[in-house]
């Protein structure tokens, strides 16, 4: 009896070629469902305002006052210094500035307002954009969240939501990111530990169901949640065993120091090693198909206001300098503070262009995992230290598998309660629509320029 090209490669064993054979395997899914391409997104949140006249690319001037919608190619302009590192994709970018988020607007970084477009005093309100297409794409971990921060905390609460008060978390340890993630197809005592909470959450399961029997109806209906809880990581633990050579193949290798702040005499190093790291662990869940969006952070988050790091760092001499103070204009380690934000953002941007090369390198279906993904770069701090969140610019590259108007554009819209002013929600409407979730708003809209029309997506960047 003969079978098909998806059920022989399901059935076969991954070893490390597992890391290639992945993305074609869940191409052929989609192909044998009928369904689209596959969609995955990757938010990277820096925190410290993204200052728009440090991204300007050269030859495009930024009026004043704007009040008409510019569109134009990217092509024949030269990146900023702090972008060149991106140069390379200019085809498949896309720089969108005059979007307004006035409505998230802090005294320093909004946090989870920033991807939730509400006030930045609510710090869980509701759902984020990354949730909310995590819902619509699905996926083992349905979101990821992991980055990096100046103090020596291991997991925060700082940039994703699924509902109020249901805060997601951020690993800013890449170390324990990839036990998190990978552990299923790890070796020794990594494994003993996964294979140690799958029987827990087996025996947990069995335990409440057992409880169950001794109650009444009412309080059956009580234990009915804890029961979901338990099967549904029970579950979740017994998918991932399956994909156990999937995910070895798949897994980066990540050196165990890596996972530490170095503090010097003048302050903590290594910031952008684990950035890096933490990079690698984003293309890994994703090539091993355990997700299909991740957040990733760099200094993002209520009161972590950016980056600091030392000067050696960012390739410019020596001495300490602090994201603070950079932030309020102060010179630092003998170098402006433009010039500071500037490198610290290219070296970020570095880490971010081997993301991406990596996933160019990774077959799927006629292309590369890269042609169904797309990158939104933004800085929770909006446009400055202390923003205005009257411009909130955004980088784009990809165009998520063909979903959207993207590549070779700079798209600059009319100005804070101009007439065709846009807004970030709109942005985040675009980005659902485009994946199945028909909404029409997003977030809590600014009653400041209530007399604008703030629904629907851009229809600039729609099909």
């Amino acid at each position: 009896m003969s079978i098909d090209r998806r059920t022989f490669f399901r059935g076969a064993t991954l070893g490390l070629g597992g890391l290639y054979l992945a993305p074609f395997i869940r191409q052929l899914d989609a192909a044998t469902a009928g369904s689209a391409r596959p969609a995955r997104v990757l938010f990277f949140v820096q925190g410290n305002g993204v200052y728009v006249n440090e991204i300007q690319p050269a030859g495009i001037e930024r009026p004043k006052d704007p009040d008409k919608l510019e569109d134009r190619t990217l092509a024949d302009h030269e990146m900023a210094m702090s972008l060149r590192p991106l140069s390379p994709w200019v085809d498949k970018m896309t720089m969108i500035h005059g979007l307004s988020g006035r409505i998230a607007r802090g005294s320093h970084n909004s946090g989870f307002a920033a991807l939730g477009c509400w006030p930045m005093s609510k710090r869980a309100y509701g759902e984020t954009i990354d949730a909310a297409l995590a819902r619509n794409l699905g996926g083992i971990f349905p979101q990821v969240g992991v980055g990096v921060s100046n103090n020596a905390a291991s997991m925060a609460y700082i940039v994703t939501s699924t509902d109020k008060g249901k805060a997601m978390p951020t690993l800013l340890n890449p170390v324990l990111a990839l036990r998190q993630y990978f552990s299923a197809g790890a070796a020794g005592s990594a494994r003993k530990e996964f294979d140690a909470d799958t029987n827990l959450l087996d025996f947990m399961a069995d335990d409440v169901k057992r409880m169950q029997s001794r109650l009444d109806s009412e309080e059956k209906a009580k234990l009915e949640r804890y029961l979901d809880a338990f099967e549904s990581m029970s579950g979740r633990q017994s998918k991932l065993l399956s994909m156990a050579d999937r995910i070895a193949g798949a897994a980066p290798r990540i050196d165990s120091k890596v996972g530490n702040i170095v503090e010097t005499k003048t302050g903590p190093t290594g910031v952008f090693d684990r950035l890096e790291a933490q990079f690698d662990i984003a293309a890994g869940v994703m090539a091993a198909g355990l997700t299909n969006v991740v957040t990733v952070t760099a200094g993002a988050g209520p009161d972590r206001i950016g980056l600091s790091c030392m000067a050696e760092e960012i390739g410019q001499g020596s001495g300490f300098i602090g994201s603070h103070a950079i932030g309020h204009g102060a010179t630092q380690a003998g170098i402006p503070a433009g010039m500071c934000h500037a490198l610290i953002r290219r070296t970020c941007i570095e880490k971010l262009a081997r993301f991406i090369k990596r996933l160019e390198s990774i077959p799927e279906g006629d292309g590369t995992m890269m042609d169904n993904t797309l990158i939104v770069y933004l800085s929770d701090s909006a446009e400055q230290h202390h923003p205005r969140c009257e411009e909130w610019p955004f980088i784009l590259i990809g165009d998520l598998g063909g979903r959207l108007k993207l590549g070779n554009r700079y798209l600059r819209y009319p100005w804070y309660g101009k007439t065709g002013h846009r807004t970030i929600a709109n942005l985040y409407v675009s980005l659902l629509n485009v994946v199945g979730d028909g909404c029409r708003t997003f977030g809590v809209q600014d009653v400041a320029i209530s007399d604008l029309d703030q629904t629907g997506p851009l229809a600039e960047i729609m099909l």
